[in-house]
């Protein structure tokens, strides 16, 4: 299985995020801090699952996701925003997203949509 990739420009997001996985076990959580740097990240670690922000400096998700499918086909992409759900999951949709969780979700919500799609 390979990786998790975080797709976020916040640092401490990053940080935040990856003490998260950590704490279920999952070790092997890089970061990309912008689109560019996540489409090659992407392609070089094949991650499982790629948590991606909805916006980045360089992107959106609806531009960036089927950039991320195409160098990264098997993986599976949460969206996460701090926008409202109803248009998040809008969104995730119009994206073909495997799943949406918001930025203001608990911990524990975002380690079990990751782990829903790294089964």
């Amino acid at each position: 299985m390979g990786p998790v990739l975080l797709c976020d420009d916040a640092v401490a997001y990053g940080t935040l995020f990856k003490h998260w996985m950590g704490q279920a076990g999952i070790e092997d959580v890089a970061h990309a801090r912008t689109a560019a740097e996540a489409v090659q990240l992407a392609g070089e670690l094949q991650p499982h699952v790629i948590v991606l922000d909805h916006l980045l400096p360089d992107g959106t998700s609806d531009v960036l996701l089927p950039q991320l499918r195409e160098v990264a086909p098997a993986a599976r992409v949460l969206l996460i925003s701090g926008m409202p759900d109803d248009k998040l999951a809008e969104i995730a949709a119009a994206a073909g997203a495997d799943g949406h969780v918001g930025k203001w979700a608990t911990t524990d919500v975002l380690r079990d949509a990751v782990l829903a799609l790294m089964r």
